[in-house]
């Protein structure tokens, strides 16, 4: 009877660590979406100096969800993620219309990313 109990206590556990860590996933990738549309928001206005800071504001909200998410997620296209803020950080520093792509490409990626930490 108590290894049930201890088997039963175990699943909740872990039933309630996968599903905090979907609701982490979705409210992270969230922000992190808004942040590449805000990116791409202040370029099309004009706004260099809004643009570089929210270029810098979403590479480094990306690189403390990857310090975290690390240890509950699988993050093996993380680099790519990577690489895509990267370019958006570059490309607005220097004001090339190439950002438009690197944001659609991180958004995309973005949503993927969401789409597979989401259990079927």
């Amino acid at each position: 009877m108590g290894r049930l109990i201890i088997s039963i206590c175990l699943l909740a556990v872990m039933s309630a660590g996968c599903f905090w860590s979907v609701f982490e996933v979705n409210r992270r990738t969230d922000e992190l979406s808004d942040m590449v549309s805000q990116t791409e928001q202040a370029f099309v206005d004009g706004n260099k100096e809004k643009c570089i800071s929210a270029a810098e504001k979403l590479r480094k909200q990306w690189d403390r969800f990857v310090e975290v998410g690390i240890l509950v997620n699988d993050l093996g296209h993380a680099v790519e993620i990577t690489s895509s803020i990267a370019e958006i950080n570059s490309f607005a520093q220097e004001q090339n219309e190439e950002l438009y792509a690197a944001c659609d490409r991180a958004q995309a990626q973005i949503k993927l990313f969401k789409d597979m930490q989401t259990p079927t």
